[in-house]
C-alpha cells in the first residue's frame, strides 16, 4: 500500500538523512527502517545497534547547540525536530547506552 504525508520533500529528506547519518556515526553494524500506520499517523522507525545514548543526553538531545560529538554543531537533531514539528509531527528517541537507539518520526497521515 502507498502511504502519504503532506510535507516539504526537501526538508523531510534532510531529517531522514541526518537521522541515518547519526546512526552510522554511532558505529552501528545494523540499521533497520520500518514504516507503518498507527492512529492516523505515519511512523518511520529507525533502529540501530550502535553505542546508544545515555539518559542525560536523551533529555538534552533536541536542544540547539547540544552535542556529544567532537566536530558536531549540535544543530542536526534540533533542526530535525523543528522540521518535524512544523509538519505537525513528533520526533521520539528511545535508547539505552551500549545497546543502540530507536528514533521514531511520527507524521500525520495524508489521505487522498
Amino acid at each position: 500500500d502507498e502511504i502519504y504525508v503532506f510535507g516539504d520533500y526537501n526538508r523531510l529528506s534532510q531529517v531522514f538523512i541526518n537521522l541515518i547519518k547519526n546512526s552510522i556515526e554511532a558505529k552501528s553494524k545494523n540499521i533497520t527502517l520500518k514504516c507503518y500506520v498507527e492512529n492516523n499517523n505515519v511512523v518511520v522507525n529507525i533502529v540501530d545497534d550502535g553505542t546508544g545514548i545515555n539518559k542525560d543526553t536523551i533529555l538534552k538531545i533536541k536542544e540547539p547547540f547540544y552535542t556529544t560529538k567532537i566536530k558536531g554543531t549540535g544543530l542536526g537533531v534540533s533542526l530535525s525536530n523543528e522540521i518535524i514539528e512544523a509538519h505537525n509531527g513528533k520526533l521520539k528517541y528511545e535508547s539505552e547506552y551500549g545497546h543502540g537507539t530507536s528514533v521514531k518520526v511520527v507524521l500525520p497521515l495524508y489521505e487522498l
